[in-house]
This record gives C-alpha cells, sequence and structure tokens, in this order.
C-alpha cells in the first residue's frame, strides 16, 4: 500500500501538544527550531496550562484550533497520549509524530499499549511516526519537527540525500557530523518504534522525492522485510543507490536493538543476502555512510571499475594501488593522447603511469595539477578518478583546493579527492566540502566508498536486464513476510 507523505514533510499547520514556555524542554524546542529554521507555516501551541507560548496564542485542545492541522507533535507522558490521538482523530490531524518513549522497548506491557495505539491511530485513518522518535526534517522547505541537539545550527543544509534511521541517538550523531563535513540532506526521519509508518513507507517516498538522489538507512530491523525489497527494486529502476548501515549484527547487537526500539532482528546472513540481491550498498559504520551517500549524490553512478590513481606521493599511490586491488577495482595504464598531454610534465623521477606520481612541484603551480586532471578525466580509458595528496600547509593547500574548485564541475568523469594529513589543511578541507567536492580522510575508507560506487553501477546494470528483480526472494522469505533460515 502506497503513503501519500506530503503533508508529514511539508505540513501547511503544525499542533504542538505539550507546548511549553521552557525552550530547553521538548515543548519548547521544537517550536523554538521550526522558527529558527524558517518554517513558514503555521504553529499551533497545545497546553491548558498557557494563554501565549512564545508570542504564539496557545490553545487549550486541538478542537480548540479554528484552523486545519496537517501534522502533530505529541510531546506528552504515555499515560495522556491516547487522549491526544482522540483529539487528533476528533479534529482530523493526518499525521502524528509521537515523540513519548516507553512503548515496545520497554517489554510487554509497553508493547500492549503499542498495539492499543496503533488499532486506534489505524480505525481513526492517522499516520503515525514513532512512539520513541525524535522526528522529521525538511531542509528545502524549511521544516525541522524535532527537538535534537543536531539542529543548534544557523542553518539547515539542503542537499540530496535521504536519511531515514531508526535510533534517535544515532540519527543525531550522523545529522551532526553530516553539518560539519557541509553533507546536505533533503529529508530526514527518526521512525523509532514503527507504531504505523516503518522503513519502506519512508523509503518510498523518499524514491517518489525529485530532490532525493541518494538514500541512507540505518537499520535495526525490517517489519515488513518483503515490501522493502519491492521498495528497493522501485528504487534500483529510479536510479536512487541506498546505503545501509545494519545494526544489530549480533547476539549482543541485536539485544541492544531490542531493548531500544523493541526490534526483533533476525539473523545478519538474511539481511547481508537481501542487500546483495537489491544493489544495496551495505556499510558499517556512520562516517561510510554518510560518505558512501555523498558519492552517490554528487556523480549518481560510474559506467564501469576502471579508476586512475593522481597521487602527490609514490607510497600514497602504491598503498592507494594496494586498496584498490582490494576493492576489485581496475587500474588501466593511460592512453597515449594522455601520454601527449603530459609529456612536459612528467617528473624527472618517474613517467605518466597508473598509479601516477605527480609529486609536489604542482605546489607552486596549482595549474600543473588542473592539467593532470583534466588529462586522465577526459582519458577514455578511465570510469573514475582519485586525487590524493599529502600536503598539509595551510596556504598553499587552500589554494590547490580552490583551483580544484574551479576545475571540478566541468570535469568529464567522477572525481573523489583523498586528503589523509591533518589540520593544518583545514582551510582546503572546508573548501572542497562546501563546493560539494567528495572529500575522504582515510585511504581503506575512500577505495571501499569507491568500490561500493562502482560495483553499484555494474549491478544496476545487471539486474536491469534481467527478468523479475524480485525473483530470489522467495528463498529468504516465507508467505507472510517472516524470516526463514536457509536449511
Amino acid at each position: 500500500m502506497e503513503c501519500g507523505l506530503n503533508f508529514l514533510f511539508n505540513p501547511r499547520a503544525i499542533a504542538i501538544v505539550g507546548a511549553s514556555d521552557d525552550p530547553s524542554r521538548i515543548g519548547g524546542l521544537t517550536i523554538r527550531f521550526l522558527r529558527q529554521h524558517g518554517y513558514n507555516g503555521k504553529i499551533f501551541p497545545v497546553n491548558p496550562r498557557y494563554k501565549k507560548i512564545a508570542n504564539l496564542p496557545c490553545f487549550p485542545a486541538l478542537a480548540d484550533i479554528p484552523e486545519a492541522v496537517d501534522l502533530a507533535l505529541v510531546v506528552i507522558p504515555r499515560k495522556s497520549v491516547l487522549d491526544a490521538f482522540k483529539q487528533c482523530a476528533d479534529k482530523k490531524v493526518p499525521f502524528v509524530i509521537l515523540f513519548t518513549a516507553g512503548y515496545a522497548e520497554m517489554g510487554e506491557t509497553g508493547r500492549k499499549e503499542q498495539e492499543r495505539l496503533r488499532r486506534f491511530s489505524m480505525q481513526a485513518g492517522i499516520r503515525v511516526v514513532g512512539p520513541n522518535c525524535i522526528g522529521i526534517i525538511n531542509t528545502h522547505d524549511h521544516v525541522a519537527a524535532s527537538f535534537i541537539t543536531g539542529l543548534e545550527i544557523n542553518s539547515l543544509i539542503p542537499g540530496s540525500i535521504g536519511l531515514i534511521t531508526q535510533s534517535g541517538g544515532i540519527g543525531n550523531s550522523i545529522l551532526t557530523r553530516a553539518n560539519d563535513r557541509s553533507i546536505g540532506l533533503t529529508l530526514y526521519v527518526s521512525s523509532g518504534n514503527e507504531l504505523d509508518l516503518e522503513v519502506s513507507d519512508f523509503l518510498e517516498h523518499f524514491v517518489r522525492d525529485e530532490k532525493t538522489r541518494c538514500i541512507a538507512l540505518l537499520v535495526e530491523d525490517l517489519k515488513d522485510p518483503r515490501r522493502f525489497a519491492h521498495v528497493a527494486d522501485k528504487a534500483l529502476q529510479a536510479g536512487k543507490p541506498i546505503v545501509a548501515l545494519k545494526v544489530g549484527r549480533s547476539e549482543k547487537g541485536r539485544e541492544a536493538a531490542a531493548s531500544h526500539t523493541g526490534a526483533m532482528s533476525g539473523p545478519d546472513a538474511l539481511y547481508d543476502g537481501l542487500f546483495r540481491q537489491k544493489a544495496i550498498c551495505r556499510v558499517f559504520d556512520i562516517d561510510d555512510l554518510l560518505e558512501v551517500a555523498n558519492l552517490f549524490a554528487r556523480y549518481g553512478a560510474p559506467v564501469g571499475d576502471r579508476v586512475a590513481i593522481l597521487s602527490s606521493s609514490g607510497g600514497g599511490g602504491a598503498l592507494l594501488g594496494d586498496l584498490a586491488f582490494d576493492s576489485k577495482l581496475r587500474l588501466p595504464a593511460p592512453s597515449p593522447r594522455t601520454l601527449n598531454q603530459l609529456r612536459d610534465l612528467i617528473p624527472a623521477v618517474g613517467s605518466i603511469a597508473n598509479p601516477m606520481d605527480i609529486t609536489t612541484q604542482f605546489m607552486n603551480d596549482p595549474e600543473a595539477i588542473a592539467r593532470y586532471l583534466r588529462a586522465f578525466a577526459e582519458d577514455e580509458n578511465f570510469d573514475v578518478v582519485i586525487l590524493t595528496l599529502t600536503i598539509s600547509t595551510s596556504d598553499r593547500t587552500l589554494r590547490v583546493a580552490e583551483r580544484i574548485v574551479e576545475l571540478w564541475s566541468s570535469l568529464p568523469k567522477p572525481l573523489v579527492v583523498c586528503w589523509p594529513v591533518g589540520n593544518g589543511a583545514r582551510q582546503a578541507f572546508s573548501c572542497l566540502e562546501r563546493a560539494g567536492v567528495p572529500l575522504f580522510f582515510h585511504p581503506a575508507r575512500c577505495l571501499a566508498a569507491v568500490g561500493h560506487f562502482v560495483r553499484y553501477g555494474i549491478s544496476r546494470k545487471t539486474q536491469l536486464n534481467t527478468d523479475g528483480l524480485d525473483r530470489t526472494l522467495e528463498m529468504k522469505f516465507d508467505n507472510t513476510g517472516q524470516q526463514v533460515v536457509p536449511s
């Protein structure tokens, strides 16, 4: 069943049930962040204890609001939540974000109460995010319906990555890391316990969203694996890569997930197989999740696995060459045309090769690096160009970064920069990140990301040329969608 979520992510009017005049409490933070980040819809605080909050009229109940409400943020204790849902039903509020915790993650009593809410919301036609979640963010339309510390920034960074997390805490960590790296999102949702709306609902919306080019997931469990597989096929057909960080791989990890969101995570091998079948890039760390997603968001996917490596250090080139081999990437020789174009730049100690040692000569002549990049990016023997630098002098590195930025958008092939040095080059890093050039600080992570990048392109091409993208799913799940362990 498809679900139109437009008014969830871009509501015309928001009610905060349990609003507070204390800007440090959740009921106050939600109002502050909506305003701080430029929400241009109407905000209706709801709390019988106040006449006004933050210079906004405060209403005793939802029924007292004189206008329609698209989204209610419920920030009250669990014992009062059902009454709030009844008010939402009477007001015909289509979407509710339930921040309140203390449901399935708390054991049998909490699960029963969560099921009671689920049945009520289903009968009332209310779609619910949560409980035990941290809300949603729509950067392009300035909707920050959340209370997290990651919103303590001057402005949201619009981008091309849709992010879905079941964990609120790690979701906040990812947001702050993304802000630090100038990596922008389109939409963000913390799904929490998934009483109603779950990963597949949001994934389907992100596949349809025109601004979203890549989807990043942090998953503890899948409520409906069969439906997830179906929506993943839609993402593959639409050319929107999915990058997934699955937590709860180990027994202890599964126990932690169950105590956190009530997740009942199945054997990891089943998730691993499903991700491989659907060309989903599986990563194992939040920085990898961001960096791989950012690579896809900038470029889509390359047409092949032929990589050129340019390095300011012979040792650096050798290291990346080894890592390229580990990631099953090919390093063909440059074409004769490239040899001719760069003959006058060949270092005295080397020759035009791949990996190519460009030494540090370009530090005194940033145009030299531009010539290298152009020649290798225009070479028909390569699909991706990696530039790795080992220089950290602040003023010179900034000049080099600025020249890369000037050239970047005109290059015909994806460019990836790996710069594994300390903070002496911080200005250069910021220059590249603000411009959107994919930047890595760890060689192994860089080559692993490029490996995901090229394999997705190859896998998508292969799968789209075969019949029935869903053909192998029956081996993994039974007819009810429950996970089945192969014998």
